[in-house]
């Protein structure tokens, strides 16, 4: 099992070289991303594959992807807007996935209760795909927790200027 590997590496390795990158990263992260995906492996080389995002600096993704469902570009760029003005304020120590669930869940039902969007996935889906730049991963909360407060914030901008770029 992916767990059982991962552990007997971390006792032996306290750090990791990424072939592709060249970057350096903790067995403790890479035990988290590991986690969000385990039921998913059947074998560690399969990681890349459904979590190379969280280790590369620039995502590729067409914005298209950012909509979620019939919206339009400037719905995505507020909706993005939206997310960053509420989780900028939430500081890297208390950068955890259930203080964003919180923050981000409590927004989206403020915004649908003003009609600001019609549903969550209207604030979430774009966040997910600004984040992944990916239509499935593991969700919003999870990926910004193990990103941190300063690639998601990035993230979140790259994807408001790539809208604006491509539509504007």
């Amino acid at each position: 099992m992916v767990p059982e590997k991962l552990k007997l590496f971390k006792e032996k390795l306290p750090k990791y070289k990424i072939k592709a990158t060249g970057e350096i990263i903790a067995f403790d992260w890479l035990e988290k991303v590991v986690a969000i995906y385990q039921e998913r492996l059947k074998k560690l080389s399969e990681i890349s594959e459904l979590a190379g995002f969280f280790l590369r600096d620039n995502l590729e993704y067409e914005t298209e992807l950012l909509k979620w469902q019939n919206m339009t570009d400037r719905e995505v760029i507020g909706s993005l807007e939206r997310v960053e003005e509420i989780i900028k304020f939430i500081s890297e120590n208390d950068w955890t996935q259930d203080n964003l669930e919180k923050s981000l869940i409590a927004k989206a039902e403020k915004d649908m209760q003003q009609r600001k969007v019609g549903s969550k996935g209207e604030l979430l889906w774009p966040l997910r795909v600004a984040l992944t730049g990916k239509k499935a991963s593991a969700g919003p909360f999870e990926v910004a927790a193990i990103l941190g407060r300063e690639k998601t914030l990035k993230r979140i901008k790259e994807a408001m200027e790539n809208c604006r770029k491509q539509h504007f």
